[in-house]
C-alpha cells in the first residue's frame, strides 16, 4: 500500500530563473499541482532588496543558481526563512555554494522534466 502524507493547500512559489524556457516549464510543471501557486518570476537578482518583499510569505523557492544581474550569495539572507528551497540549476552539486550546501534543499538538475518534477515535489512531502 502507498503512503502518502498531507500537503498543505496553497503553497506560494517563487520562481528565481532568467532562461525564458526554464521559466515556462517550470511554471507549467507547477501547475500539475493544485496545491501549489506561482506568486511570481525573478529574473534579475541585481538587487536583492528590491524583490526581497516578494519572498516574504514564499512557501517553496525554485532557485537557479545562476541568474542574471548579480551575485548569488548576495541572496542568501533573504531567503533563509522560506521552508522549502529547490534548485533548478545545471551546476553540479559539488559546485553549489556553501550556504545551499548547509541548508535543507530539494535539486533538480537541467534540464528538468514533469517526471523529475514530480519526484522533487513528492520527496518533499513524503509522498510515496
Amino acid at each position: 500500500m502507498l503512503q502518502t502524507t498531507y500537503m498543505p493547500p496553497n503553497l506560494k512559489c517563487l520562481i528565481i530563473e532568467d532562461e525564458p524556457l526554464a521559466i515556462k516549464k517550470i511554471i507549467e510543471y507547477i501547475r500539475m499541482f493544485p496545491s501549489l501557486s506561482i506568486k511570481g518570476t525573478i529574473k534579475d537578482i541585481e538587487d536583492p532588496t528590491s524583490f526581497a518583499p516578494d519572498l516574504q510569505n514564499t512557501d517553496i523557492l525554485f532557485l537557479d543558481l545562476v541568474v542574471s544581474g548579480g551575485i548569488i550569495e548576495n541572496i542568501e539572507e533573504h531567503i533563509a526563512d522560506i521552508p522549502f528551497l529547490v534548485i533548478t540549476s545545471a551546476i553540479c552539486k559539488r559546485d553549489y555554494p556553501k550556504f545551499v550546501k548547509e541548508r535543507s534543499h530539494y535539486a533538480l538538475q537541467k534540464p528538468i522534466s514533469p517526471e523529475m518534477f514530480r519526484k522533487c515535489i513528492g520527496e518533499m512531502f513524503n509522498m510515496h
